[in-house]
């Protein structure tokens, strides 16, 4: 097995191979972005968060895994915010809307869990939910999508609302037309894809093997907000959950609708060349006091949600 300094060195030469042969053309990526990550490198994938519409009690004991894991990269895989002041969605009288307040406590939330794990680097899907800015843009102000900002000349985008710059170690991964949702993601070792997805199945790990079968390749699959996994012969799918609270106003769209909605994580190694996924389910458990918290059990050690 590498060591942590081999590991950091192999995914940072990683990160160096690019058309512009700089760290700085990997901001953003339109389109499945291959990474090939040594062995040894750890990950954590984190499915949809909808932040500010987060399980904040949940999040505590999700950073808390994260600095115990310490993984070398982190993983969203899309819907990191929800960005309900710019959806279509009708809004509740009483809810104010402050869509750069959301950009706003996304990016604080993602730099937490960079700063708490060290990681090496990031990895940014844009799910549907992000590209509500595109779609904003296109139906109420398709005028200012011709408009660039003047420090980088691009388009208003996700990752310049949400404050990152070229010189930061996060890598926004854009679909189809650099949209969030449409098959944007990254292929580890040529082994695993990872993509937000567009497919929604109302069974558990059905919209993962549908994609599986789909484009025959190992498949990591958010937006169901089911948590499932599939193994079909040497094919692999997984279904990560969520990690949103469902009593939250932004989320009154879907509130009860959807009883099969688990929320969950993952953990990952790289291994011979192969990427091994764990999935974490987050259950009912009982505290030292009796109470009944949401947590989950990771190496026989316990990370419950906050009690406050």
């Amino acid at each position: 097995m590498n060591t942590e300094q081999n590991i950091r060195d192999g995914i940072m030469r990683a990160m160096s191979v690019s058309k512009l042969g700089t760290r700085e053309s990997f901001l953003s990526y339109a389109g499945i972005l291959p990474v090939n990550l040594p062995d040894g490198t750890r990950f954590i994938i984190y499915p949809d968060a909808h932040i500010p519409a987060h399980n904040r009690k949940l999040f505590w004991a999700v950073t808390r895994f994260a600095g115990f894991y310490k993984p070398h990269v982190n993983i969203a895989i899309g819907d990191w915010a929800d960005v309900f002041g710019l959806s279509r969605h009708p809004k509740p009288l009483r809810t104010v809307m402050r869509p750069q307040d959301e950009f706003d406590e996304s990016k604080r939330a993602w730099d937490d869990i960079m700063d708490i794990t060290g990681a090496e680097w990031g990895y940014i899907m844009l799910g549907n939910h992000e590209d509500r800015i595109y779609r904003f843009l296109q139906d109420l102000a398709p005028t200012l999508g011709s408009i660039v900002t003047a420090n980088n000349r691009e388009p208003l985008n996700f990752h310049n609302l949400m404050g990152f710059g070229p010189n930061d170690n996060t890598t926004f991964l854009y679909g189809v037309e650099e949209r969030g949702g449409f098959e944007g993601g990254m292929v580890i070792n040529n082994d695993l894809n990872l993509h937000h997805g567009i497919i929604v199945k109302p069974q558990p790990g059905a919209s993962a093997m549908t994609d599986m079968f789909k484009w025959q390749w190992n498949i990591g699959h958010g937006h169901t907000h089911r948590m499932g996994l599939s193994a079909v012969g040497d094919l692999r799918s997984f279904e990560f959950g969520h990690l949103v609270d469902q009593d939250h106003a932004y989320l009154a769209y879907a509130h009860r609708m959807f009883p099969n909605w688990a929320p969950g994580l993952a953990a990952g190694i790289i291994f011979n060349g192969k990427a091994y996924i764990t999935p974490i389910p987050v259950i009912p458990m009982k505290d030292a006091r009796g109470l009944e918290r949401l947590g989950f059990i990771w190496d026989g050690k316990t990370f419950l949600e906050s009690d406050r």
